[in-house]
């Protein structure tokens, strides 16, 4: 899988989301956009809350 760093992300992605919106990795990686060693994103966080969570996907 390729991994982008935020800034490359945003830009593939046409968004302009804060790193607050992402799990980023917890070490620097390779930032397959920039070609630099940064933080890269892992996945977008579920905004959903945890019970719309409970109610959609344990209880639903």
């Amino acid at each position: 899988m390729a991994e982008f760093c935020l800034e490359c992300w945003n830009k593939i992605n046409g968004t302009n989301k804060p790193e607050s919106k992402y799990v980023m990795s917890k070490e620097v990686g390779f930032c397959e956009g920039c070609w630099e060693l940064k933080k890269v994103v892992i996945k977008e966080k579920d905004d959903r809350g945890f019970l719309n969570w409970l109610i959609q996907d344990f209880l639903g």
